[in-house]
């Protein structure tokens, strides 16, 4: 599974034998766009109910090592920057907030709506966690969908939605006086002056992958995998590494890196770390797949397309390589 193969904007063509092999030769097929988060619940079989996926509640079992049926969502640090006529989200990645600055500010807005029966928590410098007093009616957007972009087209919506959008703006003006913010800025530091709101939900029902072997650094993988018993491990360096310590099965490698990488620098991280996934994966892939080392490979975009290749597929060699544009989905990409 890979997320960000093509980038939002044209950038200068590069060459990649393993994948551009890959692209050429295994059978490809036509997908919606679906964010990295909607993949992983529908390839874990995770069901839940209507609404946003319950993304808050599994990345939760992760970062607090619980599990309750309680209603959770995201509420992760943000920096927003004025731009024009809106307001443009910098993710908490980026933010360099330590464990410690985001407990404290955590602990200041807690405080502020404790009363209320509002619960609060940051186990994680990126990732909080909100408990409001009843489960509300709205839907909310990824913060990797909204990340570089003007906030207001990707602000909760729903029946509840005004209320939502009043407990944003006042959270904005209490994060404006808030301690931390003030020694932050003191020192170039980027003030965490919003929430980002999203992922609202209950423990999936049920949780059924079709795989033995997970490898990920996403948390919303990590926590599916625990939830099924399925053991995850970090994703290797590279297909030679996995290899050496892999054994034999069906294995899920969630590939996001160049999502991470694109929210530093759009355009270089994506040329730079594509260059580096078809060096240290895709490759050396291909070769695994001619000697039959790897039987066949099932690989997954959240940018619209689907992709199986085997050793014998990559023996059509009237099947050209063609430059990695060429294969772009003609629908509109998700970020």
């Amino acid at each position: 599974m890979m997320a960000g193969l093509w980038p939002p904007t044209p950038q200068t063509e590069l060459r990649l034998g393993g994948l551009e092999l890959l692209l050429a030769r295994g059978e490809r097929a036509a997908v919606a766009p679906a964010s990295l988060e909607a993949l992983l619940f529908e390839f874990f079989g995770a069901t839940a109910s209507s609404g946003d996926l319950p993304v808050a509640a599994v990345t939760r079992v992760v970062d607090m090592g619980v599990v309750d049926h309680d209603w959770w969502i995201r509420a992760d640090p943000v920096h927003l920057v004025p731009q024009r006529d809106g307001l443009v989200l910098i993710p908490p990645e980026l933010t360099e907030l330590g464990l410690d600055e985001a407990q404290r500010l955590c602990d200041e807005l807690a405080r502020s709506y404790a009363t209320e029966g509002w619960l609060l928590r940051a186990p994680h410098p990126w990732r909080w966690y909100l408990r409001p007093p009843q489960a509300p009616d709205v839907q909310t957007t990824p913060l990797a969908l909204a990340a570089g972009r003007d906030i207001h087209a990707y602000l909760p919506t729903g029946p509840e939605a005004r209320s939502w959008h009043t407990l944003l703006n006042e959270i904005q003006i209490l994060l404006h006086t808030a301690r931390v913010n003030a020694e932050r800025e003191q020192r170039g530091a980027l003030a965490i002056n919003s929430l980002w709101f999203w992922g609202g939900g209950r423990l999936p029902s049920t949780v059924t992958p079709d795989v033995e072997f997970v490898w990920t650094n996403d948390a919303v993988a990590q926590g599916l995998s625990r939830l099924s018993g399925v053991p995850a491990r970090p994703v290797p360096s590279g297909f030679q590494a996995w290899r050496e310590i892999a054994q034999p099965g069906r294995h899920l490698i969630v590939l996001d890196s160049l999502r991470r990488a694109m929210q530093r620098d759009a355009e270089a991280g994506w040329s730079v770390g594509l260059a580096h996934l078809d060096k240290a994966w895709f490759r050396p892939l291909t070769e695994a797949l001619r000697t039959g080392a790897v039987r066949r490979i099932n690989l997954v975009t959240d940018q619209g397309l689907a992709l199986r290749a085997s050793g014998w597929q990559l023996g059509r060699w009237w099947r050209r390589r063609r430059p990695l544009s060429s294969f772009a989905p003609v629908a509109p990409l998700s970020a």
